[in-house]
């Protein structure tokens, strides 16, 4: 799937659930659609943002990724 269709892919899950939640305006639901919305933004703008910077160099099979995770108790005792 390109870039410029899971961008649209987003937008309309964020459009469906902005109008489930005027259909729906009650409980449980109002709070996991609201989520689901805000989700669903933070990835099409990440994804927008990927396509406005233009192509970028794949990483090689044999490389080793390096990932970086903030354990929150130790960032909090700090």
């Amino acid at each position: 799937m390109k870039l410029e269709e899971l961008i649209a892919k987003m937008q309309q899950i964020e459009e469906q659930a902005s109008l489930t939640l005027h259909e729906y305006p009650h409980g449980h639901t109002k709070e996991r659609v609201r989520l689901l919305r805000a989700i669903a933004r933070q990835v099409r703008n990440h994804l927008t943002d990927q396509l406005n910077a233009g192509d970028r160099e794949a990483l090689p099979r044999d490389s080793e990724v390096k990932v970086h995770v903030l354990d929150e108790r130790k960032a909090a005792n700090s």
